[in-house]
């Protein structure tokens, strides 16, 4: 793959494109085809941005956990990563503008976000797993915002979307941390499986895991969606049950695939 596409991480970005589709489709602002289409292609640019910033930081620690990553192996520059960057980045906000004043609005926060995090954040123990989550529950806030603005949030079928993928994230990366222990001391990272242990660590990300489990419940309970939603929810959160169960490198994956299924039910609640 060519390094200056393998640096966004088109597969993290994706998701990122994934939560606007999801996300409209909640909404209803799926019915405007072309600003979806201009949300999804800002928020695919944004997040890999991030991801390139990342490396940008991170190079020290991938060359331990991730040494085949472009910086590491020596295939783009640091310095032409962070240039890279800052010009993808730049195209993001651009889309974003053509969307909306909220939407834009939300798509800078994230590129303030993104950059602190993988500048000072990451190392920084809860905070920076906060802030990925935060991330990754602002693409669908960010969807009800392509024809909607702040107010009509709360309440909505996409406001609760976003928590569940604010607390199944947040878990997630406990365990991602939990995973990289070995490379995040070497580098002096203060990450929480570092600063709490990993026993407490894994109660953390036990709890915000079984937290989004039952937030799974209230689009049935408050009457949002029927029965074809528990399609995607039920097995969704089966799989993140079994998923505590087994080391922390299949842990963090088998939620990427719960959250998958989240994203059925969702889609399944909201058509039919």
């Amino acid at each position: 793959m060519n390094p200056y596409i393998e640096i966004l991480r088109p597969n993290v970005a994706f998701l990122s494109v994934l939560g606007i589709v999801v996300g409209s489709l909640v909404s209803g602002a799926f019915s405007f085809p072309l600003l979806v289409a201009l949300a999804s292609i800002a928020a695919f640019l944004i997040t890999g941005a991030g991801n390139a910033f990342n490396d940008y930081f991170d190079y020290r620690i991938d060359r331990v956990n991730r040494p085949g990553r472009p910086i590491p192996s020596g295939r783009i520059s640091r310095r032409n990563a962070f240039n890279y960057a800052v010009i993808i980045n730049l195209l993001g906000l651009g889309l974003a503008s053509l969307v909306s004043l909220p939407f834009l609005e939300i798509a800078f926060l994230n590129t303030i976000v993104l950059f602190v995090y993988a500048w000072k954040l990451k190392a920084k123990p809860f905070v920076g797993n906060l802030s990925v989550a935060y991330l990754s529950a602002s693409t669908f806030l960010a969807a009800g915002l392509i024809t909607s603005g702040f107010s009509s949030l709360p309440g909505s079928a996409v406001f609760i979307l976003s928590l569940i993928s604010l607390f199944g994230t947040l878990g997630r990366e406990i365990f991602k941390d939990i995973e990289d222990i070995k490379g995040d001391r070497l580098s002096g990272a203060r990450t929480l499986p570092i600063m709490w242990g990993e026993g407490k660590s894994r109660t953390l990300a036990y709890a915000s895991l079984y937290f989004a489990c039952l937030l799974l419940i209230l689009p049935l309970y408050f009457g949002m969606f029927g029965f074809p939603y528990l399609a995607g929810a039920a097995p969704a959160a089966a799989l993140c049950i079994y998923a505590i169960k087994t080391p922390p490198a299949k842990t963090q994956r088998l939620i990427k695939k719960s959250m998958y299924l989240v994203f059925l039910g969702f889609i399944l609640g909201s058509l039919l």
